[in-house]
């Protein structure tokens, strides 16, 4: 007997798979795939005593266990201010903005961005990202319809705001400047590229934008802020930035990448009353809130002191996994072939460019190889938006651990040579 036939919703007809989910799907069916692609944390390094001794803390403590009770749509006040307070000292700056009333907690980062892009975009508006960009985001801008455009950048992959000028110039002039609803930048040690933007980069950006009348959401991704090696990168959050006063503003933070992915806790900070507001009512609608407790034991984590032991431990191990890959790849001579890259400062990849006539897509003979070889990267032209250059990979060094990462690193390198 044949389904009903169904008439789905445009957001039902947009729901496709995941392209990760793919690159997944290719790794399970090889127990000895290497994956270099997935941006998993580090399995062996995750906090199992501190949240064994936050679990213990909040289950004798004689109190009332409400943190197994449903908490609220927009999250725990305590752990709320505790992030307020956080990014104020980061950035070193007061202002109303870090207030927990401006705060709300979700369920990892990723549905804090989806549910700030359901409030503010309808399907056939338009979003800026860098390019490159967070390719998961751009397939979740894809699923609502979204139109994608990347900010121009110059001969240094640095934004080029002359060129962005110009091109909002364009869409002045054709009438369809207002389709664009908002910026979303990574300003920390983006996924992909690594690349951090200065506190005057992010200035001029505001600058082409309001010169343009654009004073649209700025959606800042702050992911890997506190993820460097040895020396923070010196810059501050777009609400330490005056450019930026008059702007609508949303800064996105997590604790998985930091502490434990598995716990899946995420913020919003946002200084404009009506999109929190909008944001925290469709969350309600979802799942009434996050988990309270996961909240409960990141909160109990940060008052005792683990959160900030465990991210310093998260940065010495990141360190010395970057440098086996690092390592690796130069000794199999790849720098000479053509293939180049940025030693990242932090973060958790690399973004390794190719000769122009490389190939490393999806469909390609390379990434063919790569399966066959036992290793998989992620295709650098799904970090572009609306398409790219097709010579980029992105490799991680989150998961693996160091003999089987300078294996993949062995494995990528013949692939690459075969290549060329």
């Amino acid at each position: 007997m044949n389904p009903a036939k169904i008439s789905f919703s445009r957001i039902g007809q947009l729901a496709n798979p995941p392209i990760i989910s793919h690159i997944m799907a290719v790794a399970l069916e090889n127990p000895d795939m290497l994956s270099l692609a997935a941006g998993f944390t580090d399995t062996k390094a995750l906090p199992v005593q501190p949240v064994r001794d936050a679990t213990l803390a909040l289950s004798s403590n004689g109190k009332t266990p409400e943190y197994l009770q449903y908490g609220t749509t927009i999250g725990r006040p305590k752990l709320r201010k505790f992030v307020a307070k956080r990014l104020s000292q980061i950035d070193q700056h007061q202002s109303p903005a870090y207030n927990l009333d401006n705060v709300m907690l979700t369920t990892g980062s990723q549905q804090a961005l989806y549910l700030a892009i359901q409030v503010l975009c309808d399907p056939g508006d338009i979003l800026l990202v860098e390019s490159p960009s967070y390719f998961v985001f751009l397939e979740l801008l894809k699923g609502l319809g979204i139109q994608a455009v990347g900010i121009p950048v110059d001969e240094n992959d640095e934004m080029d705001t002359v060129a962005l000028s110009g091109m909002l110039a364009g869409w002045q002039s054709e009438g369809s400047l207002d389709k664009v609803k908002g910026v979303y930048i990574e300003s920390w040690f983006s996924n992909p590229s690594t690349h951090c933007l200065s506190n005057g980069e992010k200035t001029a950006l505001a600058e082409v934008l309001k010169e343009a009348g654009l004073l649209v959401p700025i959606l800042e991704d702050g992911a890997y802020m506190e993820l460097y090696f040895e020396e923070a990168f010196p810059s501050t959050s777009i609400f330490a930035i005056e450019a930026f006063d008059g702007f609508p503003r949303l800064f996105f933070g997590t604790f998985t990448k930091p502490f434990a992915s598995g716990l899946k806790v995420g913020y919003a900070i946002c200084d404009h009353s009506d999109i929190l507001s909008k944001m925290v009512n469709v969350k309600g609608h979802h799942d009434f809130g996050s988990s309270n407790y996961t909240q409960s034991i990141v909160e109990t984590a940060m008052t005792d002191g683990s959160y900030d032991a465990q991210l310093n431990k998260g940065r010495d191990r990141y360190l010395q996994k970057m440098e086996i890959l690092n390592e690796v790849l130069i000794q199999q001579g790849l720098p000479d072939s053509g293939w180049n890259w940025q030693k990242p400062a932090g973060g958790m990849y690399f973004w390794v460019k190719g000769p122009v006539q490389a190939d490393t897509s999806i469909e390609s003979a390379m990434f063919e190889n790569a399966v066959k070889e036992g290793v998989l990267y992620v295709p650098g032209d799904l970090c572009f938006a609306p398409e790219g250059p097709k010579s980029y990979m992105r490799l991680t060094y989150g998961v693996l651990e160091r003999d089987d990462l300078a294996e993949a690193g062995q494995r990528l390198a013949n692939v690459i040579k075969q290549s060329n």
